[in-house]
């Protein structure tokens, strides 16, 4: 794997500091996915499924509180991409070591366009009903 130099940008901010917050941790360990050691991948890997579990319930939380109105399609996707990263885990501890490139390639964009879409809208939708919000602390992993 070639070292990537994706990362936190400005770009990614939704300027709703507990979701950039979360989303700055998502952005260090999926950038981490491309760090050129084979040997440690899975590891790597495991550390971004527990936090992205404990950042997608999250955000699933904020969206039952508030009442958003997209919430099925958002939790889909969240559901959908945790499927991939345990079932590329899954492959490759059977060998499929050319999946771990892939993913390392292919979830940033993934991130970026989930984080301008559905989060966009997640983020507004929240400053907009402030008064729903019961719970606006920064996600920690279980």
């Amino acid at each position: 794997m070639e070292q990537n130099s994706w990362g936190w940008s400005e770009r990614l901010s939704l300027s709703y500091e507990p979701m950039d917050d979360t989303h700055k941790e998502f952005v260090e360990l999926c950038a981490a996915l491309s760090e050129d050691n084979p040997a440690t991948f899975v590891a790597r890997l495991d550390a971004l499924i527990v936090h992205s579990i404990a950042h997608f319930e999250q955000e699933n939380q904020w969206m039952a509180e508030t009442a958003f109105p997209p919430a099925g399609c958002h939790r889909q996707e969240h559901e959908a991409v945790l499927e991939v990263m345990q079932e590329v885990r899954r492959r490759v501890e059977l060998g499929e070591l050319d999946l771990a490139n892939r993913l390392a390639e292919e979830l940033p964009l993934w991130f970026e366009h989930h984080v301008d879409t559905m989060d966009n809208m997640l983020a507004r939708f929240m400053a907009s009903n402030p008064e729903k919000l019961v719970d606006t602390a920064q996600v920690q992993p279980a």
